[in-house]
């Protein structure tokens, strides 16, 4: 079972349903949790209740992590296969930059060695916490190194996202994705482009192919 974190101080709901929308129309099994409903649990605790997804057939557990739970002591006994990086640079006004590398800092030290980093690469003012992180990182936003970017058009019912990937990265599964371009509609309103960005830089880096799965006409 493969064990995602999305962490951020808003906006996880959004990047989590669109994920849990794209895996479902692609046959997966997904079960999303609160860092909150994890609070108390010790290493026996975790087992057991990993052991039961996969007994479910989970095959993908998203924890959507909250700033405040990082502390507690059950990320000791979770090891991310990815770790998605959720937050914006409007919001850096708002943060205490200190503390929130220092948190971030221990989150993402519990992501496994050969696991990958999604991060918002637009976030110059708040990434500073991936300095020494010798981990795989995927980049997204509209800065021109981010490994994937988008534009979009649409009306007021729908939003058109085109999700460019600039360059070749490798899948989970080993294969080499080539550079070439997605076509994302969602509803208007319900995400933004870092949503719409954030889960399909996840759905790219599984080998979810995403021009199937929406010419299909899923909408979430």
């Amino acid at each position: 079972m493969l064990i995602a974190g999305i962490v951020g101080r808003n906006e996880k709901n959004r990047t989590a349903n669109l994920i849990n929308s794209i895996f479902a129309k692609s046959g997966k099994k997904v079960s999303i949790i609160d860092s909150k409903n994890l609070t108390g649990l010790d290493s026996r605790l975790v087992k057991t209740y990993i052991s039961e997804l996969e007994k479910n057939k989970v095959e993908i557990l998203i924890l959507k992590i909250n700033l405040d739970d990082i502390n507690n002591e059950v990320y000791s006994y979770i090891h991310f296969d990815t770790l998605i990086y959720n937050d914006k640079s409007e919001d850096a006004g708002e943060i205490n930059i200190e503390n929130y590398t220092t948190l971030m800092r221990r989150i993402f030290s519990s992501l496994d060695e050969k696991g990958t980093a999604i991060i918002n690469v637009d976030c110059s003012d708040l990434i500073q916490f991936l300095q020494g992180l010798n981990r795989h990182v995927v980049t997204y936003g509209f800065n021109p190194k981010a490994s994937i970017t988008a534009s979009s058009t649409g009306d007021d019912l729908l939003k058109n996202y085109m999700c460019c990937l600039q360059r070749t990265i490798s899948a989970r599964n080993g294969l080499l994705i080539e550079p070439q371009e997605y076509s994302v509609t969602v509803e208007s309103g319900d995400m933004d482009a870092y949503n719409v960005l954030a889960a399909s830089s996840f759905a790219i880096l599984n080998g979810v192919n995403l021009n199937e799965i929406f010419s299909a006409g899923l909408k979430p």
